[in-house]
Formats: C-alpha cells, structure tokens, sequence
C-alpha cells in the first residue's frame, strides 16, 4: 500500500475552497445576467472543456481552486459586461465568494458539533504565575482553580485560552476556587472558597531573557523568579508568557461525549467562527504594532500544517479547512488590490462619487501592481517556509 504524504491534502482542501468561492462569483453573476465566458475548475492550460450556451466550462492542469471569467470586468462598453451593472449588483457578485468561504465553515463546525464528539471536561488549575504579570499582580496563586471567564464557566485549559483571547486590553474578571490555608491535606468544600480576581490581560506578552543578575527589567529576569514560573527556565533561556501570565493544565481530566442538536450546533458554529475572525484581527493589530507573527504563512506552510494535522485524525483535517476557509474569506475582503475586497473598494468609491467611476486604465493598473506586490509577498511568506522546514522546524511546537 503506498503511503501518501499528508501534505498532499493540501491539494484538494485548496481546490474545494477556491471552487467554492468562485461558484459564488459565477452563480450572482449569472442571476444578474452577466455575460460569463468561462467558468474553470483549476487554472490554466486547459485539459478538458465543453461549451454550454455563452460559457466554457472547463478543467485545467493546476487543480487548485477555480476562474470565472466575466466580460468587462473593468470596461462597461459591453451591454452585459461586469461593469455596466449597477453599484449593488456588482458588491453582490464580489462578495459571493467570501460569502461562500463563511458557509463552508458554518456546515462543517456545525456538523462536528452536531454529531458525538469527545469533549475534554475537567478543572483548570494554575500550574505557575510568571513574574511581574497581570496574574502575579491580580494576586493569582499556583493551585488556583479557574472556573470562569467574565461569568462564561471553562471545563479545560483550551476553554480557558479561548475565553481570555477575547478580552486582550479589557478589564476581566476571573473566578477562582482556592484552597484555604487551613485545608491543606486534602480537597473538600469546607477546605476552599470562590472569589473574583480582576485583570487585564496584555495583548504583547513580553519575552524576558533568564540572567543571573538582572539589568533591564524590561527584558530581563532573574533566573529564580524564572523558575518560580517555569522549574525547568536555565540562565540564557527566553521566558515566554501568555495574555495573563499563568502556566495552566487540566486536572481530573476525562473525555465525555457530546453533542449539540442542530438548533444549538449552527449558533455555536457562528460563534466559534466570530471568535475566529476577531482573534486574526486582534492578532494583525499586534503583529503592525511590533508584536510577533500571527502565524501568517504561504502555500508551502499550510501544506506543512496540513501534514502534521493530518497525522491526528480525519475531525482536526476538517476544522483545518474550516479554519482555512475563514482566512480564504478574510483576506479577500480585505481592501487589497486585485483581490475581491480591492475591486469592492473601487465600486464603493464610485457609488460615493454618485456613479462617476475611476477610470478602467487606472484600475487594470492599480490591480496589476496590487497582484505583483501578492505574489511577492506569497513567495517571502514561502521562503521563510522553507527556511523553517530545512531548519526542522514544526509549525505547531
């Protein structure tokens, strides 16, 4: 039996999205009579094609993702051309394809959580308090039990995550069960009691390098408060934190089966997908203002991260796609030039100018640079994949 990489998913997972996204731009399109000429499964040279009426419906040699191909798109000399169509039908056909990356997800997290799943339940204990953060200063102790999150309650560390992402530069209120000095051999209700721990939590954790004598507390630590964090932290280490400063894990852990019925599984998909796209853009906004990388990567990097999900099973490969599709969706809204969100800006600007448009010389131009500057940064974004992959570097460490 041949034993096919995982990367090699990337291919078709790549391919249904951009499909997908490109079926939206087609079907507005022809709903508003729109004259489309092609319609192709992958990208150029051809393979196959048939006619069908005025479009060419064709499958070509790079199977990944799709074209459509509208007359006019800039020129509105044609009667059914892409650009005599008024201001709203054209942000319908270019908003169709983020639309349709936005579905995608909605159905797979939805049928996920739809159908028995293993969730992890248990409690969210404190491990370490890092020094000199959010935690050491709210008054957080090693042992402490998290039990909610601005009153949304946490079964796991991953909850626990989740929850604080959302609250990055905000006032937020933890509730914590601690063991009384008292009732210490031993855990009982008497032995414990629950109150209200108020923080905020840093969007730009800092890295602190481990020294033995500490010169610039800005970027340095001694190396016995490292430990009182991290046990195993050794002078020349970097101190890494999170948003509030604790080590967390799960204790009691067990995995439970559930499952949402699917009037409860579609709200809870929308949610875990707003979550989503406000986590991307909080982490952008850190990332411009001299935070590190998001995790933003080309194509090589996502094939990586496709092989090394794809090793734990077939449910994580399907949030991969979803998570994907989300990007997919984000980034082409996005006012870039040549994208879908760029050609909407164009459209928006014209509207505002009560329907004079911008002229189609300057815009072809100012797409043809716009797609030059993506290839050159998809291919930055590549080598730097590279670098990591020759390096032995893990996407996911």
């Amino acid at each position: 039996m041949v034993d096919i990489p995982g990367w090699i998913l990337v291919i078709p997972i790549l391919a249904f999205l951009v499909f997908f996204h490109e079926l939206g731009h087609f079907a507005t399109a022809k709903k508003f009579g729109i004259k489309v000429t092609e319609f192709g499964f992958g990208f150029p040279p051809r393979i196959w094609g048939i006619q069908r009426g005025e479009t060419l419906y064709s499958i070509n040699l790079i199977p990944i993702g799709g074209f459509v191909k509208m007359v006019g798109e800039e020129d509105p000399t044609e009667l059914r051309s892409f650009a005599r169509q008024s201001v709203t039908r054209r942000a319908i056909v270019l908003l169709a394809g983020p639309i349709m990356n936005l579905i995608i997800p909605i159905v797979i997290f939805s049928v996920i959580l739809a159908l028995p799943h293993d969730k992890l339940i248990g409690t969210v204990t404190i491990g370490g308090v890092a020094p000199g953060s959010p935690a050491k200063v709210a008054g957080l102790l090693p042992g402490d039990a998290i039990l909610s999150v601005n009153g949304v309650g946490v079964n796991n560390h991953a909850d626990m995550v989740q929850e604080v992402r959302k609250y990055r530069g905000k006032q937020t209120n933890l509730s914590i069960r601690r063991v009384s000095a008292t009732g210490m051999i031993g855990f009982s209700p008497d032995s414990s009691y629950v109150e209200t721990i108020t923080l905020i939590p840093r969007k730009d954790p800092p890295k602190l390098k481990v020294v033995e004598n500490v010169i610039d507390p800005s970027s340095e630590v001694s190396v016995s408060d490292a430990r009182s964090y991290d046990i195993n932290a050794s002078v020349g280490d970097t101190l890494t934190q999170g948003s509030v400063g604790v080590l967390i894990g799960t204790s009691n852990a067990k995995f439970v089966k559930d499952r949402l019925p699917i009037w409860g599984a579609i709200p809870a998909s929308l949610n875990r997908i707003l979550d989503v796209v406000r986590f991307t853009f909080s982490s952008i906004r850190g990332w411009l203002s001299g935070g590190e990388n998001p995790g933003l990567t080309g194509p090589i990097g996502i094939a990586q991260v496709t092989g090394e999900v794809a090793k734990v099973g077939i449910s994580p490969i399907l949030e991969l796609t979803a998570l994907i599709s989300i990007s997919l969706a984000i980034v082409n809204i996005l006012p870039i030039p040549a994208l879908d969100g760029g050609r909407l800006m164009f459209v928006i600007i014209e509207g505002i100018r009560g329907g004079k448009r911008i002229s189609s010389q300057v815009e072809g131009i100012i797409h043809m640079t716009g797609f030059g500057v993506l290839i050159g940064l998809i291919l930055l974004m590549s080598y730097f994949d590279i670098l990591r992959i020759l390096g032995g570097g893990r996407f996911f460490e």
